[in-house]
């Protein structure tokens, strides 16, 4: 194997420092912390034996400072350091292929909720100014499959954004009443379907709907994931059957380490990992800054609903953050200043982008606009604009980041 030069000459010399360090107080530890770990492998392949670089680096460094017993209890001190770190080496690249990698292919989308209902002028201006490539949007199971084709429509006339089709609540009702349903929308907006048959003028390549999520957090909802598992089935199952041309997202809920969710789904659906696309996930932690340390907090359960779909066979399949926001509103400890809203979206977005082992490929924020002013209702001022339509410091932080990260 051959390594660019400039390495061929930093690489030797990150060594050395990191080993002279030790010997003569040179203060090289935090040189050593991010270096050293991957010189020695990288050092080892070119130069061979812990004992051949050794007596190098006295010859170097050590000759030029003292001579005789010294110099060979300095290099044996070194070969003992080499030998070391090549056994921690070693241990690190075990434990690493003993776990299961991630294998998520595909680009970073950064979305937007779109609400449960119409938009208004000012809305869907506001919508097109924002510029989301995609907008999460919920449909009401209790109305016909088309009632909103004006949404739809506007979508991609006027706003020019797909819609990732948020399919009922936390209550989905009757098993077969809801496969008809879900299949019956895939028919009319998904690719090929009659809606687009309907208007020809608009790019369905581009528009038509091609990723449905099962339901709104139906752990909220009384519903067990038993429950909800016996009750999507039958969709999964015939989504399969047709197959019709739809990633399906499905709810998971975990909180600190429990897993549970997600573990009965697989449980009662033995070949789930035939039938979805990937995991929805709501790593909501109010008021908290998403990058503290903590199992119960967003990174934290990220990790861990990553580590057990892995486990589950799911390593090629994506985690979708299909909400995540931060309060403003005037509620204690679980809002936060517009300042820290900013600040929490950022690490979010950051951590997303930097963290490619976690999979995630889709972040729709929570939400667009404020529902209230200075209220103490939590649920009320998410937005990235205040009620008045003014913009908070979170807008441009999260639209530069939609421009970015388009998928």
């Amino acid at each position: 194997m051959r390594f660019p030069t400039y390495i061929s000459r930093i690489v030797p010399i990150a060594v050395a420092i990191a080993c002279l360090g030790g010997s003569f107080g040179f203060g090289a530890e935090a040189v050593a912390a991010q270096s050293v770990d991957a010189a020695t492998a990288l050092d080892s392949a070119r130069s061979g034996s812990c004992a051949k670089r050794a007596a190098r680096l006295v010859a170097g460094r050590v000759k030029q400072r003292s001579t005789g017993s010294r110099a060979r209890r300095t290099e044996a001190r070194l070969r003992q350091r080499c030998r070391a770190r090549q056994r921690r080496a070693a241990k690190r690249q075990q434990a690493q292929s003993s776990a299961v990698p991630t294998a998520v292919a595909g680009d970073l989308t950064i979305g937007i909720d779109g609400g449960y209902a119409g938009w208004s002028e000012t809305e869907i201006a506001e919508r097109e100014k924002l510029g989301a490539v995609v907008t999460r949007h919920e449909w009401d199971l209790e109305e016909p499959v088309d009632d909103q084709d004006d949404v739809v429509l506007t979508a991609a006339e006027e706003i020019h954004t797909r819609l990732h089709a948020l399919l009922g609540g936390n209550q989905l009702g009757d098993p077969g009443r809801y496969r008809d349903w879900v299949i019956s929308f895939i028919r009319r907006y998904g690719s090929g379907g009659s809606f687009w048959s309907q208007h020809p003028e608009l790019d369905a390549s581009r528009y038509a709907i091609t990723s449905i999520e099962l339901g709104n957090e139906p752990y909220f909802g009384e519903m067990s994931p038993q429950l909800y598992a016996e009750t999507v089935r039958p969709t999964l199952e015939e989504i399969s059957r047709l197959r019709l041309p739809v990633n399906v997202i499905l709810p998971s809920r975990v909180y600190g380490r429990d897993t549970s969710w997600i573990d009965t789904l697989y449980e009662v659906i033995p070949n789930l990992n035939d039938l979805f696309y990937g995991f929805a996930d709501h790593p909501y932690w109010y008021g908290h800054d998403p990058a503290t340390v903590s199992a119960a907090g967003p990174f934290g359960r990220i990790d861990t609903l990553r580590q057990r779909m892995n486990e589950h066979g799911a390593e090629a399949k994506p985690i979708w953050i299909t909400e995540y926001g931060e309060s403003t509103a005037d509620c204690g400890e679980e809002c936060a200043s517009e300042s820290a809203q900013a600040d929490h979206l950022k690490a979010m977005i950051e951590a997303i982008v930097s963290r490619p082992e976690w999979g995630v490929k889709m972040l729709s924020v929570f939400q667009l606009r404020d529902r209230g002013t200075a209220s103490a209702d939590r649920e009320l001022q998410f937005g990235l604009l205040r009620q008045d339509g003014s913009q908070k410091p979170s807008y441009a932080i999260v639209q530069s980041a939609m421009q970015q990260y388009r998928g």
